[in-house]
């Protein structure tokens, strides 16, 4: 059957499916029509032969947040210095990086780190549809961006690329999810209320994959995750802008220490 009223709303990925029938949206059997592809309906039982949990492994999307459920932020670092900065916090256990469009050679920066074959890299701070190609040729393996940004998102479903939009709100959040977003960045999450605000809104909304980013240290970690979080955003306190501009790689190794030992 297609979707009635009490739907989510059409369904423009995969993923989205996967998502929708994790958390409670549809049933295994339903049909959902994806715009764009001439209303062909797309059933969720091959979805749910592919990813047999109830909820959606953001790990099975983005390889090493299974593992270690944190996603590594460079923002601003020096492009000559990513490789080494990245290599540490890899040393550590690190899986998973985020390489911002406003640093300086983003693209550059995750060519290098992807050439490493250490750790997952994406790119975050995506404002528009068409950096979203430039980064996934650069090597680029999933997108984040400061907003719900429906024409992002569409072009990450494009292809195939995981994408985990920002948002602040429930509304927002569930937008997020409709528009087939992998994961949904609640940000910022220490002035929207903490680990106290996840939990809040994770129940009523069917508990989505949410990744809690701004103003987390390493030991709130275990506690957002607790709180319903599928994984955390880790900017300055993993990657402090001075330890960037000075290369100082002895900073950077115990603070993805003590981030790895934190969700372990």
């Amino acid at each position: 059957m297609t979707q009635d009223l009490d739907s989510p709303g059409p369904v423009t990925s995969p993923a989205a499916s996967r998502l929708l029938v994790s958390t409670g949206w549809a049933i295994p059997g339903d049909d959902l029509i994806v715009p764009g592809a001439a209303d062909r309906p797309v059933s969720l039982d091959i979805a749910l032969n592919t990813y047999a949990s109830d909820r959606l492994s953001l790990g099975s999307a983005i390889p090493g947040l299974d593992v270690v459920p944190v996603i590594g932020i460079l923002r601003g670092c020096p492009p000559g210095r990513a490789p080494s900065v990245a290599a540490a916090a890899a040393d550590q256990g690190l899986r998973v990086v985020e390489v911002t469009l406003d640093s300086s050679e983003p693209l550059g920066q995750v060519k290098a780190i992807d050439r490493l074959n250490r750790l997952t890299v994406g790119v975050g701070s995506v404002l528009e549809k068409e950096q979203v190609h430039h980064a996934v040729t650069a090597g680029a393996r999933f997108v984040v961006c400061p907003t719900v940004d429906i024409e992002v998102i569409g072009a990450c479903t494009d292809l195939g690329v995981p994408c985990i939009p920002g948002a602040a709100t429930p509304t927002e959040i569930i937008t997020a999810m409709r528009a087939g977003a992998t994961a949904v960045k609640v940000f910022p999450a220490a002035q929207l209320g903490g680990p106290g605000y996840i939990s809040a809104i994770s129940a009523p909304l069917r508990h989505p994959p949410l990744v809690p980013t701004g103003g987390i240290s390493a030991d709130q970690a275990a506690e957002y995750l607790a709180a319903g979080a599928s994984a955390i955003g880790a900017g300055m306190t993993l990657f402090p802008p001075a330890a960037l501009d000075t290369s100082n790689l002895d900073v950077v190794t115990d603070l993805a220490r003590r981030w790895v030992e934190a969700v372990g």
